[in-house]
């Protein structure tokens, strides 16, 4: 991929270069939401993308969609070699990058993703250059943030971990259950009950698809070891029973 550089518009169905596996990829990934929001482990970091932010992972970095919802914005991709100035501090950083824009920069940005796609199409490098330049130029390094709402996610997304309760996850961050429920609405736009199970409905759609692992087993997993209450759960969300969408895969 040397020399290049790749744009995707991303809908309410999906998205392209945050794709649905744990990946790594030898180049520069970003991401900019107008609206939606996008929850993804990034180098071992659960990261939550919203509306006005823009996100750029340094390559060889592990990138696994946990979540999204609504995903209206760009993604896309670059090499080092492509910019037109590889001298930015944003780039030789080893973290990845998190800012937000707002208001009248959030709708700049979006216009100017907008025309880099048309650029990108056109095959028109010196304007993609030019404009990637000026995106680079506006990051800062470090400025990311390990708020209580950020690791509270990390612990309720951690892999292989049974989802707890709000005031589990509140004793473990050393905060109130009511501080930690409008902390994370503030952030997130959803409470700390809405994220935890989201989760659990994460694990049980995954462990679902393996017949070999019992719906009993599978309750457990989740944090719900009534599986009357599992059922229950299961149903509201997906409309369905655990056994139904077992044999809708």
């Amino acid at each position: 991929m040397k020399n290049q550089f790749n744009i995707y518009e991303l809908n309410e169905k999906g998205y392209t270069s945050f794709v649905p596996k744990p990946l790594k990829r030898p180049f520069y990934v970003f991401c900019f939401l107008l609206d939606g929001e996008v929850l993804a482990e990034i180098d071992g970091q659960n990261i939550l993308i919203g509306p006005g932010q823009f996100v750029l992972v340094p390559p060889e970095k592990s990138i696994d969609i946990k979540y999204f919802n609504g995903c209206q914005g760009f993604d896309g991709c670059f090499t080092l070699e492509f910019v037109k100035d590889a001298s930015y501090s944003v780039l030789r950083a080893n973290t990845l990058i998190q800012q937000s824009f707002w208001f009248e920069d959030a709708v700049f940005m979006g216009a100017l993703f907008k025309r880099m796609k048309t650029a990108h199409e056109d095959k028109d490098k010196n304007f993609l250059q030019s404009a990637l330049d000026l995106i680079l130029g506006q990051l800062r390094p470090g400025g990311k943030v390990a708020a209580v709402s950020e690791r509270f996610l990390q612990l309720v997304f951690e892999r292989d971990k049974v989802p707890l309760s709000v005031a589990e996850y509140a004793e473990m961050l050393g905060v109130t259950p009511n501080y930690l429920n409008k902390t994370v609405k503030n952030r997130t736009r959803r409470t700390a009950i809405d994220w935890i199970e989201i989760a659990r409905l994460n694990i049980a759609k995954k462990l679902l698809k393996d017949p070999t692992i019992s719906i009993a087993d599978i309750s457990a997993k989740t944090g719900l070891p009534d599986q009357s209450y599992f059922s229950r759960f299961f149903k509201k969300k997906t409309g369905q029973t655990p056994s139904e969408f077992r044999n809708d895969r």
